[in-house]
């Protein structure tokens, strides 16, 4: 579909549901929960996972903010602010309680306080969303909050930039590269912020970029961009398999991600690959990404320990299914329970927000009639 003056150019422009990104997620999720299954053959390499989830927030993130504009509402920052805690925090609290409790359980059954010194030291970290600053050999339970720690980061910093400083193009830039350049110069480890951040700045500016040219989209819709984004993120993928202390591979998985979201959003389901994705099972498993994410680690330990107490010796694709199967009846129980609750309620006081604070809209990012067919 290409765009043109008329309806198909507005139609590009709308945001909603995406199926097929859940579907997205869904997949990722595979490779984070088989990252962390002792035994996981080298052909898989489960750390690709969350440099798609980068690129993903960063497009979703930014043409949400860059469409809230153009439909003329403003950026209502306290009401996107009151929406990712909403959505974020309360679950994550939750998991910290519960690895915390699962420490404490571990010293129980091992007679050994190891895990609990190890929990407590990484605490801090874990609390103040800070998980990428810890030491490797800190907090390992809940070490994967690493990047959650550089998500919300970008949750708070972008928009703000985006809304308050963007008509200042050169200061704004020179503000979001300071900070990036700040938080990455005081890590432990240089190479998982890099991955971050360069995954979510390949989605915004893609996003930033296909909202201001009508030509940008036009191809990025096509699926010959779909298809070379795939063969990208395959050459990136054997490539990190050939040489896998190469981090760079994955910042390369990144870079070519960026692209096909940008197709997956833009196309709406036009092609096999975006219908198989938009599949009701995998999108279904990919709304309940984030409990996943946050648990599956816990459930993991759960499901070894169960099994080394009845002496059960199984391969890894065993532990794997076990693993997963485990963690998705845990975060359906939790999306049911409080994810979903909270993000209700936390829409309800954002809309209550939005109808007293609106902040000036970032008008030069806005869409213009002229720019349609550019």
């Amino acid at each position: 579909m290409a765009l043109t003056r008329g309806g198909n150019a507005k139609t590009a422009m709308r945001t909603g549901y995406r199926p097929e990104l859940d579907g997205v997620r869904a997949i990722c999720i595979l490779f984070t929960v088989a990252n962390h299954v002792l035994g996981t053959p080298r052909l898989i390499n489960g750390s690709v996972g969350v440099d798609i989830f980068f690129a993903l927030s960063g497009w979703l993130i930014t043409w949400l903010l860059i469409h809230d504009t153009h439909d003329g509402r403003g950026a209502k920052l306290a009401s996107y602010y009151i929406r990712r805690v909403f959505r974020i925090v309360p679950l994550y609290a939750l998991t910290v309680i519960l690895y915390g409790l699962a420490a404490l359980a571990l010293g129980f059954l091992t007679g050994s306080d190891a895990e609990i010194l190890n929990f407590r030291d990484g605490l801090p970290y874990f609390a103040t969303f800070n998980g990428e600053y810890m030491h490797q050999e800190t907090g390992t339970l809940f070490g994967h909050s690493w990047t959650l720690g550089i998500e919300e980061k970008f949750y708070i910093i972008w928009p703000f930039i985006m809304v308050f400083l963007w008509n200042s193009r050169l200061f704004a830039v020179t503000a979001l590269a300071s900070a990036l350049l700040s938080l990455i110069w005081i890590g432990q480890n240089p190479e998982l912020l890099i991955r971050g951040y360069a995954g979510l700045s390949f989605g915004a500016a893609l996003a930033v970029a296909a909202s201001q040219s009508g030509r940008l989209r036009v191809r990025l819709q096509s699926q010959k961009t779909a298809w070379l984004a795939l063969v990208g993120i395959a050459a990136s993928y054997i490539g990190s398999l050939a040489l896998p202390h190469l981090y760079l591979w994955n910042v390369g998985i990144a870079f070519f991600a960026a692209g096909l979201i940008g197709n997956l959003w833009l196309a709406q389901g036009e092609w096999l690959l975006s219908r198989a994705l938009s599949m009701r099972p995998l999108a279904a498993a990919g709304r309940l990404t984030y409990a996943v994410y946050l648990t599956h680690v816990l459930t993991m330990n759960v499901v070894v320990l169960i099994l080394t107490k009845l002496n059960i010796a199984m391969p890894w694709m065993a532990v794997f299914v076990l693993s997963y199967a485990a963690s998705i009846a845990v975060a359906y129980a939790l999306h049911r329970a409080v994810e979903k609750p909270l993000i209700e309620i936390g829409r309800e006081i954002a809309k209550r927000s939005a109808n007293r604070v609106t902040v000036p809209a970032f008008s030069t990012i806005a869409l213009q009639s002229r720019h349609l067919s550019t």
